[in-house]
């Protein structure tokens, strides 16, 4: 056996397999299944298969559980889980509202802390804050 032959050998393999009866190829080839068990891939943890209804499985990869992606995945999900998840929903939005509000103010505190620990070393810098503050005031007089 030539290493030509092991290459079409492993060619037809691959072609049969992504034909195999019942494989989920995407998500879309899985809308009405139902799930009936979730089997581990014994050296490929975290991956499982899921075998779902009228003989169909899919490999699948790990749950995300990075908060970007959790994220993401709710507010796509949002329109068809408020009605069943409504008090989680208003408490995600109050928690997120909490953390957009506390960032803000320690970007504040930050920038104070700055200005405050480098008003000694650069004396330029109260000056130029004075200007920035006048420009502002001005502005703000224009637009009124």
């Amino acid at each position: 056996m030539s290493n030509e032959d092991k290459w079409k050998a492993n060619l037809r393999k691959v072609a049969f397999l992504k034909s195999f009866p019942g494989w989920v190829s995407s998500w879309e080839q899985g809308v009405g299944a139902t799930i009936k068990q979730v089997l581990s891939i014994p050296g490929h943890v975290p991956h499982t298969v899921l075998l779902l209804s009228e003989g169909r499985f899919v490999v699948t990869p790990p749950v995300h559980d990075e908060p970007q992606m959790v994220t993401a995945g709710l507010m796509s999900a949002r329109p068809h889980l408020e009605s069943i998840h409504a008090g989680a929903f208003t408490e995600y939005d109050h928690l997120t509202r909490l953390d957009q509000e506390l960032g803000r103010m320690a970007r504040l505190e930050n920038i104070l802390n700055a200005i405050d620990n480098n008003l000694d070393r650069i004396p330029e810098l109260k000056a130029r804050i004075q200007e920035l503050v006048k420009q502002w005031e001005m502005e703000n007089h224009q637009s009124q």
